[in-house]
Order: C-alpha cells, then structure tokens, then sequence
C-alpha cells in the first residue's frame, strides 16, 4: 500500500480496515486510555496531541470523542492517507491533518502528548533512536509509541484472521509483513539505547503482541 501507484480503491479499503483492526486487535485504544486519557482527566483544560503516521485518523477520532478538551494534529506522510483522512475528520474542528514526515518532527511546536501506532517498523535500524528522539522532545507530558511484536504467534493469529476478514484490501499482505518487522522489546531497547538519557523511555511488551514505548520529558 506504500507503493504511489497502488490501487486507490484497495488503499481506501485498508484504511477502513485500519479501523477496526485497531478496534479489535492492537489494544491501542486501551493503551491510549491508561495513558494519554487517564492524564487528561488528571489535569484539566485544553490539550493537544500529535498522532504521527495517522493513516486514516480513526484513533484521532476515538479520541476526540473521548477528550472533548483535546485538539490534535494528525501527521502522515502518504498525499492519499491524508486526503482520506481529512475527509472522515470534515467537520471535526479539533482534528488537522497535516502532510509531512517524521523528518519534519523538529521543525513542529510542541504538543502536550505524541503518539504513534504501527509507525516505528516502518523505519530503517538507524533511523529509529533520532526519530523517537524528536518526538520526545515535541512532547510536555508523555509519549506513547505502540508497535508490533515479531513472534510466530502473531503472524499466525494475524494470518488466520486476515484469511477470513481481510479481503479486497493490502491489509492481509501488508500485516504479515508489518509484523515480520516488527520488534522483540530487547531490540527495541538496544535501537532506543542512545535516544534519550536514562530513564526517560520504557519499553515494554503488552498483549495482544506489541511493544510499547513510553516516554517521558524532563
């Protein structure tokens, strides 16, 4: 689905997927209410949050419906994600979708909380420590990253359901490879190693076959 000249119509039909993916299988949504939204009800009044490589926005969404006080920029590198995007957040007036890059990250203001799912194995080994570098520094209160867990058992649950759900789309082909490269969290820790000073980001594994980051500014 990363390729330009990918079929729009199968791209549309994964973004939609994404959705209930997230819902159903990541655990983003319970992640992101023990973290970003359980210190949003701990410090009220306005906030923001930048959702890096939002894809359709479907999280973005979830949570402005959750935080009524939260606006949030939604950043993605992809013209036709971003389009797709701007198209389901019309009307939202506490969601932007902003095309862009990881690259860009330094040259944004800061956010309260910075959040990504799904975005870190789409990096090479290298560029993994300065990209989740300056996404900490964009954040004042938290980062919270959520990836894949390479295991056997992931890609065969994820294949077995992909088999039955998962048609007319990239989302069966581009998961299973998504989650060959994925992390084992002592991976994860070792790339993450020079990112930050010491005790500024733990990273965990959590079920159902992720890793999570969690980081926090001085």
């Amino acid at each position: 689905m990363d390729l330009p000249d990918s079929d729009p119509a199968r791209l549309e039909a994964t973004l939609r997927q994404f959705s209930w993916i997230n819902r159903l299988l990541t655990g983003a949504r319970r992640l992101l209410e023990r973290t970003v939204l359980e210190d949003i009800r701990r410090r009220p009044g306005p906030c923001t949050l930048l959702d890096v490589g939002a894809g359709g926005a479907d999280l973005a969404l979830w949570l402005a419906r959750r935080a009524p006080s939260l606006s949030i920029t939604c950043l993605d590198h992809d013209p036709r994600a971003a389009d797709y995007a701007r198209r389901r957040c019309a009307g939202v007036e506490r969601i932007r979708v902003r095309l862009g890059s990881a690259a860009e990250l330094e040259r944004l203001d800061g956010f309260d909380y910075v959040f990504a799912n799904h975005f870190l194995h789409h990096l090479q080994d290298a560029q993994v420590a300065p990209t989740v570098a300056a996404m900490l520094g964009r954040a004042r209160r938290l980062l919270v990253i959520t990836d894949l867990l390479r295991s056997p058992a992931s890609y065969f649950w994820y294949a077995l359901f992909a088999g039955v759900f998962l048609h007319g789309s990239f989302a069966a082909y581009d998961g299973l490879l998504s989650i060959r490269r994925g992390f084992l969290p002592e991976e994860l820790s070792a790339l993450l190693a020079c990112a930050a000073p010491e005790g500024r980001l733990e990273v965990r594994r959590e079920p159902p076959g992720r890793v999570v980051v969690i980081g926090r500014p001085e």
